[in-house]
């Protein structure tokens, strides 16, 4: 029975949508593409959807001709699945040769983008071997207090550099959507723009993937259960009240419009269409503002608690 239930369990597979675009957010249609060996051609709206089993956390994503089309994101194409199959995954292409979007990633793999994924790989490593530490040390029931100062020596700095870096990437991301608001013809804004989505999309991925080794370090380490709901309530803050309707929403629904108004052939009704997503991206940018000085306020609460032993009482 239990070879049977195992068999069963591994034969669940989940569908996912991969969306296949240019940096400038057109759809590749009629494409092939070469997930994890198999080859898929995108569809008129340059979607992709692929059955994997439920227990696959990312796939190899490649263009089935690379003379003809790049993957320039993801990077190096390890495309990182989501826990909600409705979420569609971006993968961004450019054709070989000097183009826009292969400048825009040259600039950021010279700049400061390449100590960003320096730090962040530092953070995932330390990360991972942390964890594997915690499960060690329960799976011994080995804790004394001396592990566990150590234990909040060496994940205070993961967890507070993870959770400044996001706040600082997030903020960045809306200065650039309301930097585009009112710059909706002009390249520079669209460069900066697309960096912030990239920049964005890294630390967003390394909260989340993250998030409850956290969580089991704050319980454990802490010996607080209190504190690491605290920190439970805090990336839920990040992920719904900013991420979902603002980051996702701006990604799947705004980018439509932009791209729907900067191809209309009428300059008279492009620019009626521009005006208005001007309007919408300014009022959206606002409203982002004011929950990102919230998820900032929390922040500032939490590395309070956990710098002093989370011996603050809780409200």
């Amino acid at each position: 029975m239990f070879v049977f239930f195992g068999l069963h369990v591994q034969s669940q597979h989940i569908t996912y949508k991969f969306r296949i675009r240019f940096g400038d957010y057109s759809p590749l249609s009629n494409a092939q593409f070469i997930l994890s060996g198999q080859r898929i051609n995108t569809d008129p709206q340059g979607i992709i959807a692929i059955n994997l089993a439920n227990n696959i956390s990312y796939l190899n994503i490649e263009s089935a001709n690379l003379k003809v089309y790049e993957i320039k994101y993801p990077l190096e194409g390890k495309a990182i699945l989501p826990k909600d199959p409705t979420v569609f995954i971006d993968v961004f292409v450019a054709k070989p040769g000097p183009d826009q979007l292969k400048g825009l990633v040259d600039r950021m793999d010279r700049s400061q983008n390449n100590l960003q994924k320096n730090l962040y790989k530092k953070i995932e490593e330390e990360t991972r071997n942390g964890y594997d530490g915690i499960v060690k040390m329960l799976t011994a029931n080995n804790l004394d207090e001396q592990k566990l100062a150590k234990g909040r020596l060496e994940f205070f700095p993961l967890i507070s550099a993870t959770l400044a870096n996001y706040l600082n990437e997030v903020r960045n991301f809306n200065d650039a959507f309301l930097t585009l608001s009112t710059s909706l013809n002009s390249k520079p804004a669209y460069d900066q723009f697309s960096n912030a989505i990239y920049r964005y999309n890294e630390i967003f991925d390394l909260l989340n993937n993250n998030k409850n080794t956290y969580e089991q370090a704050i319980a454990t380490y802490w010996n607080s259960k209190e504190l690491s709901l605290k920190f439970n309530n805090l990336v839920d803050y990040a992920i719904e009240d900013l991420h979902k309707p603002y980051v996702l929403e701006i990604n799947y629904t705004l980018i439509n419009r932009i791209y729907t108004a900067n191809n209309e052939t009428n300059r008279k009704k492009r620019a009626q269409l521009q005006d208005v997503l001007t309007k919408d991206m300014t009022e959206i940018s606002s409203n982002m503002t004011r929950k990102i000085n919230g998820l900032g306020e929390r922040i500032t609460a939490m590395n309070g608690l956990l710098n002093n032993n989370g011996t603050i009482k809780i409200n």
